[in-house]
């Protein structure tokens, strides 16, 4: 069976790179299970926080946008409309925002915000005019106008609202991290660690999930746990009986 993982605020916290303790937990657990790592981040700022063991896993990032398997990245982008709203909107109410391409990005905002801190730390792409980007595959703008927001669902955009960072962070119509999972190769039955409501199409899907806090509750096959129970239900999942136990 797969377990996937998602990263912030469920294996990394605060921004900061995985610590060692947690990257141990996964190494154990990979002797016996196939490891998929699921994130709202772009590939691009996945990699600077993830052990470099851990760099030729299958990662879905961007929400399902990106997905890098046995070192392939592919991208599903926004259609034509769907990147006309986005600009219009960005003109019309003057955001600040965060546009990605399929490695490249352009920024316009605040650069003591804590998304610009962790946006591409290590200098692999280059910061670009919007104009300029194409395709465009992921967007983060910084407002929770729901004006905005009915805007953007009109055409189909998905939005996810993150109130405590005061932004919304969307992905093209139709793609989920559930979607990106089922481009992998040998996608099956699989375990979700997950902690916000973009995991939630993982959740529905999944055999059993462990929802990291209290964000998300409700859904069938979860548990909820605390931060600080994460490595040790890893670590329970390498052990095959209690693992039969806890799934059935």
């Amino acid at each position: 069976m797969t377990v996937v993982f998602d990263l912030d605020g469920t294996t990394i916290f605060n921004g900061n790179k995985m610590t060692s303790e947690m990257e141990e937990a996964i190494k154990q657990l990979s002797f016996q299970r196939r490891i998929v790592f699921a994130s709202a981040r772009p590939i691009r700022d996945m990699l600077p926080v993830l052990p470099t063991d851990f760099h030729n896993y299958d990662l879905i990032g961007g929400n399902g946008a990106f997905v890098k398997q046995n070192n392939v990245l592919t991208t599903s982008a926004f259609s034509k409309e769907e990147s006309q709203t986005i600009f219009n909107v960005i003109r019309k109410y003057k955001l600040n925002y965060l546009v990605d391409s399929n490695w490249d990005y352009s920024f316009y905002g605040d650069k003591e915000h804590p998304l610009y801190q962790g946006l591409d730390p290590d200098k692999t792409a280059k910061n670009i005019p919007i104009e300029t980007i194409n395709p465009i595959v992921k967007s983060v703008l910084f407002t929770t106008n729901p004006d905005i927001i009915n805007e953007l669902k009109k055409v189909g955009i998905n939005v996810h609202f993150h109130g405590n960072e005061q932004l919304i962070d969307i992905s093209p119509n139709g793609i989920s991290k559930w979607t990106g999972f089922k481009q992998l190769e040998t996608a099956n039955d699989f375990i979700m660690f997950g902690n916000d409501a973009n995991d939630i199409p993982m959740f529905k899907k999944a055999s059993k999930s462990f929802i990291v806090g209290n964000l998300v509750k409700n859904i069938p096959n979860t548990t909820n746990i605390p931060k600080e129970k994460v490595i040790e239900t890893i670590l329970s999942l390498t052990n095959p009986i209690k693992e039969e136990v806890e799934t059935n």
